[in-house]
């Protein structure tokens, strides 16, 4: 049962995410810590990071990894 309201969240920030522009490659809850989010895509830039911060969605940490794709970690802010 816990896991509806927590793909309902995801979906939720999918769609908001979306409407700012960025290319989505994947989204899905980070299970080491509850809460955040990881979102995987190509392009992550400062307009992009502002955005984010719009919606209410804050940048922890970017990783890049080897087939050009940006591993980018997101918390809600509080």
């Amino acid at each position: 049962m816990s896991e509806k309201p927590q793909e309902n969240t995801t979906d939720t920030w999918r769609k908001k995410i979306e409407m700012i522009g960025i290319d989505i490659k994947d989204l899905e809850s980070d299970d080491e810590t509850e809460g955040r989010l990881k979102l995987k895509t190509n392009l992550i830039n400062q307009h992009l990071i502002n955005e984010l911060d719009k919606i209410g969605l804050q940048l922890i940490n970017i990783k890049a990894t080897f087939n050009s794709k940006l591993v980018v970690l997101l918390e809600k802010k509080v």
